[in-house]
């Protein structure tokens, strides 16, 4: 298994030195911008009040870059409480997927059918997959039959969405009656 980087998917900061730009558009901390201007003079702006350069945006056609004169650590933290904040209101989707083949026996169907109603009793959208492969395309009744006892087992206590036949797959989604 290769090392995986927790950090890969956030992207790289330039502040200060690490900025390419010849010509930057400064915003100062209050919030005032001074027209393009270049780097030198800009980093020279920023030593000056003690605080940092932050690219914000790069414009590659102009080759200027928008940046702010900030606290590059106080800027941070309020940058990920934020990202935070929208992790927080984004609603998770809480889904349990329950597979079989198209000959699984009626005692392995009642057992999993039990466990769906397991996983619903915990408010999760269970969602039944049935795949079949080349030849056993032959068998789509069969599932068809397995697919509707199923969700005449399971309707008496949850509502269920529709059965959806796709090519080579048929799936059943269970809701709670809740939602």
């Amino acid at each position: 298994m290769r090392n995986q980087n927790p950090r890969k998917n956030q992207f790289k900061v330039y502040k200060n030195q690490d900025i390419k730009a010849f010509n930057v558009l400064v915003i100062q901390e209050n919030g005032t911008k001074v027209w393009p201007i270049p780097r030198a003079k800009a980093l020279q702006m920023a030593e000056e009040q003690w605080l940092d350069l932050v690219q914000v945006w790069y414009n590659p056609k102009d080759k200027i870059c928008t940046a702010k004169i900030v606290d590059f650590g106080k800027w941070m933290y309020d940058k990920k409480k934020v990202e935070s904040e929208k992790k927080k209101k984004q609603k998770q989707k809480w889904q349990k997927e329950i597979k079989f083949w198209y000959n699984i026996g009626d005692n392995d169907l009642d057992m999993k059918l039990k466990k769906a109603i397991e996983f619903l009793e915990d408010w999760y959208v269970v969602k039944l997959m049935v795949v079949l492969r080349w030849r056993e395309k032959a068998y789509k009744e069969l599932v068809r039959e397995k697919m509707i006892y199923s969700e005449t087992f399971l309707s008496e206590y949850w509502k269920s969405q529709w059965i959806k036949e796709e090519h080579f797959w048929f799936t059943l989604v269970l809701l709670h009656k809740k939602f």
